[in-house]
């Protein structure tokens, strides 16, 4: 009977388009890769040995340098894209150097400080206006952001970044540069992506899975001040998650309809019920296992069910051991998200979702109208 040969990782590295793998792999102790579903900047680390000290000046990396890294197995790896060195540390004793690049997608414009009104314009509308400014192609992955109509937004000296990841969570959507592409989807329609593998307990290098009831909640409400009437109007949002608390969480601000209070509410009840049982776990390296995925944890009684990965983590080090590190939540917590109809619109009569696969929007006038 054959004897099952333990599969080899394999990294290659691109700097400034050259593979330069041969030449730096000697001096590496450890390669990783981050991927972030949303909010946080994707990374990637390396760390190597500076003992010859080469990394001092004749390779010491340049303002502007980029990296491009594969990582995982001769018949499976990852492409991260391309990266910008971002961050340099030199330490010791012993020698080491630590450089740290990002996503070459966040440039700084995007994170630069800007103000700015939008009014009666769709959600879709305002992503088109941020994608035309960056160079971005939409990728609307749920088809909802045109029915999310929004009488005012404005952006207070907050970067486009920060600005955008605010309005997408307010309405339900997670929101991600991933190259040249701006990414929304919504947070229930992610939860329904069929599970790329299944984990069993015994495959588990180490794992902690968290269940909490305090902070989470059934349903919600949004309170605004009629100032015409002078009397407090209240919108409830109910059954949003199974639970024997009958707890609410209380919103307040100003919405234009019924439709965007409902909108809001739910946006608002996914952020406080996405982590109600969540964990970590590591196991061997696992290419398939990068953000957004889904997978099956098995083996751990009440902790087993299907997970999402908002975070992963690959690392190789020098001697080739490959392993994967994952923050995890159980999925079935968040709700279907609303669309918000335009408030001069007495009824709305098209579905009420309308989850296709990813897609990349192009920019039409119409799209771009005020």
């Amino acid at each position: 009977m054959e004897e099952e040969v333990a599969r080899k990782a394999k990294v290659q590295l691109f700097w400034n388009k050259n593979n330069v793998t041969e030449q730096i792999w000697p001096y590496v102790s450890s390669v990783s890769y981050t991927d972030h579903e949303e909010e946080a900047t994707d990374e990637v680390q390396l760390v190597l040995d500076n003992t010859s000290g080469r990394w001092f000046e004749d390779w010491y990396p340049a303002e502007g340098d980029t990296l491009k890294l594969y990582i995982g197995y001769q018949d499976q790896q990852i492409d991260t894209g391309l990266f910008e060195v971002d961050d340099v540390t030199l330490s010791g004793p012993p020698d080491q150097i630590t450089i740290k690049a990002i996503s070459a997608g966040i440039s700084k414009a995007l994170r630069t400080r800007n103000n700015k009104a939008f009014e009666e314009q769709t959600l879709k509308q305002i992503a088109l206006f941020f994608c035309k400014k960056h160079g971005f192609t939409l990728v609307d992955g749920s088809n909802m952001l045109s029915q999310i109509n929004l009488d005012r937004k404005t952006q207070e000296n907050k970067t486009d970044l920060a600005f955008l990841s605010e309005l997408a969570k307010e309405y339900g959507f997670m929101f991600t540069i991933k190259g040249m592409k701006m990414v929304f989807i919504s947070y229930y329609d992610l939860e329904q992506v069929a599970s790329v593998t299944e984990i069993d307990k015994t495959q588990l290098s180490s794992y902690e899975i968290n269940e909490k009831t305090y902070d989470t909640y059934a349903g919600g409400q949004l309170k605004q001040r009629n100032p015409k009437k002078g009397k407090i109007v209240v919108y409830n949002v109910d059954n949003i998650l199974t639970t024997n608390k009958p707890d609410k969480m209380i919103f307040y601000g100003s919405v234009a309809s019924k439709g965007q209070a409902e909108a809001k509410v739910k946006g608002g009840l996914w952020g406080k019920n996405k982590y109600k049982q969540s964990g970590s776990i590591v196991i061997p390296g696992e290419p398939l296992m990068v953000a957004g995925n889904n997978f099956d944890l098995t083996g751990l009684g009440n902790g087993s069910g299907k997970y999402h990965i908002p975070t992963s983590t690959h690392t190789v080090d020098g001697s080739g051991g490959y392993t994967t590190s994952l923050e995890i939540r159980k999925t079935g917590s968040i709700p279907k998200p609303k669309r918000v109809p335009k408030t001069s619109t007495p009824k709305v009569t098209q579905r009420e979702t309308a989850f296709d696969s990813l897609g990349e929007e192009s920019e039409n006038e119409e799209d771009l109208a005020n």
